[in-house]
């Protein structure tokens, strides 16, 4: 009887073992895949190996987006909201240095808030292309006056020629858009 007890019980505790750590500890290093209104999307990218992994996994996304100073350091707990071409709330979410977002073919616009101070874009998602977009904020957006004269500089206009930043001729922009 005893040693049935002790099997079932090394049996427990192998499964435990082999069971936790897979969960725990993924092996590709990509955070948790989260869902929001029907959209799939991943946030996080903190440190080398993480923002590795989401670099990575960013082709199985339709859309990758990254969030920093214009001195290349990586923002956290930037409130990302994203809208349809009807206004419709999608993904309101805080996000981490990099988000992935698998979302539907069509056009959206995209509000990320760092500190108060907003970006928005548009982005024209197309089936079966992974789009990229990238906010940058100066260096120090405490101080306003900065931030107030910020305009995006002609280089951050260059989109890649897979994605269309820009809203068609027959839609009206919108204000404080970068393009």
């Amino acid at each position: 009887m005893e040693i049935k007890g002790n099997l079932t019980l090394l049996a427990i505790a192998f499964a435990l073992f082999t069971t936790v750590p897979a969960s725990a500890a993924r092996p590709n290093g990509l955070p948790p895949v989260q869902t929001q209104n029907g959209i799939t999307y991943v946030t996080g990218g903190v440190g080398q190996p993480a923002s590795t992994a989401m670099r990575d996994a960013a082709g199985r996304y339709s859309l990758m987006m990254t969030f920093a100073q214009r001195n290349g350091d990586f923002l956290n707990d930037i409130k990302v909201r994203i809208t349809d071409k009807k206004g419709r709330s999608v993904l309101n979410i805080l996000s981490g240095p990099i988000l992935l977002v698998d979302l539907p073919p069509g056009w959206y616009k995209v509000r990320a808030q760092f500190n108060g101070h907003t970006r928005v874009r548009t982005v024209d998602v197309k089936r079966g292309q992974h789009g990229r977009l990238a906010y940058a904020w100066p260096n120090s957006v405490a101080r306003s006056s900065e931030f107030a004269g910020f305009e995006a500089l002609p280089s951050e206009k260059e989109q890649p020629p897979q994605m269309r930043m820009n809203p068609p001729a027959s839609r009206p922009r919108s204000g404080g858009s970068a393009y």
